[in-house]
């Protein structure tokens, strides 16, 4: 086992202090190997010490409204309880091993006497006011992702019951029609022909022949006297008239009768075609209303057993308005294992790298998303033909605050939560760039 002294004079932290000084903390020091979930700084307790983190990975953990929340991850090389003893408080979080790890426990009257160099204040400074900031941005981000959450809560109820109401009134509508339909029908067997009788013709595929047979349409009642000819034409195009079978199936009539049965037709079509739109509004409402709920993982657990296609493809749902100029495609192994994730979280992830890789893409290009299994994790691409990213820009691409984008175009937080995001999974996310176009990586371990 290496001594106290070799291990903090391999830390950038203590690596320059005076012997003397370093002597002195390491006789009051002493080394502490954790086991996987091993606590050694429980939320609300005295603070008496300081931790050297020299090997393994340490987690830090508070509770929001009964919920535990993931603050930071510490690596090796770094400090912990500092924020705490610093302010003579309790402890403000709950701190355990992630993995096999070593750690020096300082005592507070040690950390006192290194307090003394100001070497040690300057560095204590940066990781104190960095811990803050990261400690706000994650909290400030749990309450807006969960008021989100309550509101997003509350409007699905909102619009769930007028959409389903709609959905009624429309099958409804559709049943009445039908038998307005069948009503016909009888009374042209009682009257021995079906003046509304055809035999539809498909219509035309192309755009500037079905502009022609409108056209067309639009004349042939313009001569019949009729109004709004331009609204019904494309009715009767679509329900498969053309101008032939309407002078056939009108033939018999004259005058009033004929402009007024040529009317009913056309209205009588574009209520069925009404109808049919409502349905499909309706319906499109209602699983908007589904895919919200499961995008933000309503009334779940913080912690889910999330599929990570199945975010991606409602996030690609949400998204569909800002991707119509895109060529967007997906690849997902058909197997794809679940991970434990914040399935609310996790799919923000998703929205902030498919809406940047939309933003690269102004005037169109390619976005593709792949998912596949790779021994205990599951890989996530996105990938996008843009211009690609800055070489300057890359070392703070993660960084809060900082944005590649114009003035007002972004906030500089996406990548930045992302990153915090997938770290606190236990995962890693990392780009690579180039003029051809960017991809982001990201890998989670799968649920064990």
């Amino acid at each position: 086992m290496s001594s106290t002294a070799d291990i903090l004079r391999s830390i950038t932290y203590f690596s320059d202090l005076p012997d003397e000084l370093l002597a002195d903390v390491c006789e009051a020091s002493e080394q502490i190997r954790l086991s996987p979930g091993d606590v050694i700084i429980r939320e609300g307790d005295e603070s008496r010490e300081l931790y050297v983190l020299a090997e393994g990975e340490l987690v830090v953990t508070t509770s929001q409204n009964g919920i535990p929340i993931e603050l930071a991850r510490i690596k090796a090389g770094d400090v912990a309880g500092e924020l705490a003893l610093l302010d003579n408080a309790p402890r403000i979080a709950d701190v355990a091993a992630a993995m096999p790890s070593l750690v020096v426990k300082v005592p507070g009257e040690a950390f006192n006497r290194l307090l003394d160099d100001p070497r040690v204040v300057r560095r204590m400074f940066r990781t104190v006011t960095n811990r803050l900031r990261s400690t706000e941005e994650t909290l400030r981000h749990g309450e807006r992702m969960a008021a989100l959450g309550r509101m997003a809560a509350q409007l699905m109820h909102e619009l769930n019951n007028p959409a389903s109401a709609v959905g009624r009134t429309s099958k409804e509508l559709a049943r009445v029609h039908r038998e307005l339909v069948e009503v016909n029908a009888a009374l042209a067997l009682q009257l021995g022909y079906d003046p509304l009788r055809h035999q539809p013709v498909a219509p035309p595929e192309s755009p500037i022949e079905r502009a022609a047979a409108e056209e067309t349409m639009a004349e042939f009642l313009e001569g019949e006297g009729m109004e709004e000819v331009w609204e019904l034409s494309p009715v009767l195009v679509d329900a498969g008239w053309t101008p032939e079978l309407l002078r056939e199936t009108v033939s018999h009539t004259s005058g009033t009768v004929r402009s007024n049965l040529l009317r009913f037709i056309a209205l009588r079509d574009l209520s069925g075609q009404l109808i049919e739109e409502i349905g499909v509004a309706a319906n499109r409402v209602s699983e908007l209303v589904r895919i919200v709920k499961e995008y933000s993982f309503l009334d779940q657990a913080p912690i889910q057993e999330v599929h990570v296609a199945k975010g991606i493809e409602d996030t690609l749902v949400l998204l569909k308005h800002k991707l119509r100029h895109l060529d967007v495609r997906t690849h997902f192994d058909p197997d794809l294992a679940p991970v434990q994730a914040p399935g609310r979280d996790l799919n923000q992830v998703w929205t902030n790298l498919i809406d940047n890789a939309a933003d690269a893409m102004p005037e169109g290009g390619k976005l593709l998303i792949t998912a596949r299994n790779a021994d205990d994790h599951v890989v996530v691409t996105v990938s996008d033909t843009g211009p690609g990213i800055p070489e300057a820009a890359l070392p703070r691409i993660f960084d809060p605050f900082f944005t590649t984008k114009g003035p007002g175009d972004g906030t500089g937080l996406g990548l930045h939560t992302s990153h915090n995001i997938i770290t606190k999974a236990g995962g890693t996310i990392t780009v690579d760039t180039g003029p051809d176009g960017t991809t982001f990586t990201v890998s989670l371990p799968v649920s064990q």
